[in-house]
């Protein structure tokens, strides 16, 4: 038996930067895709950042939902740090995001190497809430798993 990748019931994504990262570096990152639930059926993307860069002219921040993009503004990341596996929150700086992380598995991966370190914790679990689209029409997301981080690094 072999393996295959199939459109309908695979999905992935591509985390891709260019820049020059500055020495002292700290981001907030949470991601996740998947399908709505039957009978819907559409696929569904969630990227969503902060502190990474200069995000004034504009934000990573969207929803994609069947491969249509619906951008957001900023994003505020209401969570504990230190505390990582309480329940996080996100909001949105025009109304539209409303959603709660709950985490059910801790990455947390750290390197020290003297003038060179990185420390993230990756949370992994499910997003739960509502997001109103391009068109005034809200999305209930529901059990959508996916990620959040907090990361610091010097390189």
């Amino acid at each position: 038996m072999r393996d295959e990748l199939r459109p309908e019931a695979c999905l992935g994504s591509l985390d891709w930067g260019r820049g020059v990262w500055e020495y002292r570096s700290y981001w907030n990152w949470a991601s996740a895709s998947g399908f709505m639930p039957r009978p819907d059926g559409r696929t569904i993307g969630l990227n969503l950042g902060r502190g990474f860069g200069d995000l004034s002219k504009a934000t990573e921040n969207a929803v994609i939902l069947d491969g249509r993009i619906h951008k957001l503004g900023a994003v505020q990341f209401d969570y504990r740090s230190g505390d990582y596996m309480h329940p996080w929150r996100f909001t949105d700086d025009e109304g539209r995001l409303d959603l709660t992380f709950t985490p059910f598995k801790d990455r947390t991966a750290r390197t020290n190497l003297a003038i060179i370190t990185s420390e993230v914790h990756q949370m992994f679990g499910r997003y739960n809430g509502r997001v109103t689209l391009d068109d005034g029409k809200p999305l209930e997301i529901r059990d959508l798993i996916g990620f959040a981080e907090e990361h610091h690094a010097r390189w």
